[in-house]
């Protein structure tokens, strides 16, 4: 029976997969026809623009010819039937032109309603191809049942809670780099790829103009590769293997105090010592969701960051100088304060405590306390 079932799972598993490689395929076909459609819409608006000033012209000279018109068939007997004839036709074909024009512009706007509307489309493709590939990941996951075997020592229940918890942590870690790659260096790379199509146009008619457009691409470069090198270092501190913990959050600071312009006091207390890898990355990534906390809601001009060593815990305080909020409301409404609910729950899956003191306009403490398991030994 158990080996009908493993085969069930086995088969469940290659068609989820299969799944996964077909949903990929429709996100990659819809980016592709995202940047398409939005090129061709960029291109479509700077010819509407040129159409409306070609209106605009051609209305002036319909006007003047009519005028021209009504002053000849007025004063006919001044003017030789040829003069009339030719004033006739001059009118005559600024006012086709006119409509032809006019025609023209009507033409341009429903294509781009029409593009507007394709794109709209496309995009909501691209977002629901990315939130079922999350769906899908987490299926895996919890098929594979590859945490199973690091939750021996716990009963089923606590398995399949803790799994769960662990596959959440990892799925809104993935959907958070996706979102930071997508609003960040992917809209970069599209908007290079538009303006080298630009460029490209450009040597034909204006050659001169090429060389700013370049440097200014070269600009656009060095700012999306800053971009994916702070996205990597978010990812994982290469600072957090080699040196530890405190030098991995004292660069984060350094950064943060120049992105956000709030003052950081980073303070060690105890000895210094270097933690399980596991311990380390949980303490570096709940004082980044902390920072970021205070960076969206706390409207604070200063943090205070302490991290402590003691013998059987290691503690890690933020204390912001902020509005404040009413902490019981904040922790039973996820919509409002999920990254604080998700700080909670990452300390209890090392058996930790967290806790927040907050008063209004007067700022807000966090502490977390995770117990220490250090390198070359382990203390409970």
């Amino acid at each position: 029976m158990s080996d009908q079932l493993g085969e069930v799972m086995k088969t469940t598993l290659t068609a989820i997969e299969s799944g996964k490689e077909e949903i990929f395929s429709i996100a990659e076909t819809s980016r592709t026809e995202t940047l398409r459609l939005t090129f061709e819409l960029s291109q479509l608006k700077s010819d509407i623009t040129e159409v409306i000033l070609q209106v605009d012209q051609h209305e002036k000279i319909d006007r003047r010819m009519r005028q021209r018109l009504m002053e000849v068939n007025r004063a006919h007997d001044k003017y030789t039937q040829e003069e009339m004839f030719e004033s006739y036709k001059q009118a005559k074909d600024a006012q086709v032109n006119l409509q032809l024009l006019q025609a023209r512009e009507i033409q341009l706007r429903k294509r781009r309603d029409e593009l507007e509307r394709s794109l709209r489309q496309m995009q909501a493709t691209v977002e629901r191809a990315q939130n079922l590939m999350t769906q899908v990941n987490m299926a895996i996951s919890l098929l594979q049942g590859g945490i199973a075997d690091s939750l021996q020592t716990q009963n089923n229940e606590q398995k399949i809670e803790m799994g769960l918890r662990v596959i959440k942590a990892q799925e809104e870690e993935r959907r958070r780099v996706a979102r930071e790659i997508h609003d960040g260096p992917a809209q970069t790379l599209a908007n290079i790829v538009l303006r080298l199509e630009i460029a490209e146009k450009l040597l034909e008619y204006d050659p001169t103009r090429v060389k700013a457009e370049l440097n200014d691409l070269k600009n656009l470069v060095r700012s999306n590769l800053q971009d994916i090198r702070r996205i990597i270092f978010d990812l994982r501190p290469m600072a957090l293997d080699d040196l530890g913990i405190v030098p991995a959050i004292a660069k984060y600071l350094a950064n943060y105090q120049e992105n956000y312009g709030i003052k950081c006091e980073f303070v060690i207390e105890g000895r210094e010592k270097r933690l399980l890898p596991a311990l380390e990355v949980a303490l570096f990534r709940l004082v980044q969701e902390g920072m970021t906390n205070v960076a969206k809601h706390a409207f604070s001009a200063k943090v205070d960051i302490s991290l402590i060593y003691q013998e059987d815990w290691t503690i890690a305080r933020i204390r912001d100088y902020g509005k404040g909020f009413e902490v019981s409301f904040a922790l039973t409404t996820p919509g409002e304060h999920f990254g604080l609910i998700g700080m909670r729950e990452r300390v209890e899956m090392f058996s930790g405590h967290f806790s927040i003191q907050s008063t209004l306009g007067k700022g807000t403490t966090i502490e977390l306390s995770i117990p220490s398991r250090h390198e070359g030994g382990t203390t409970t």
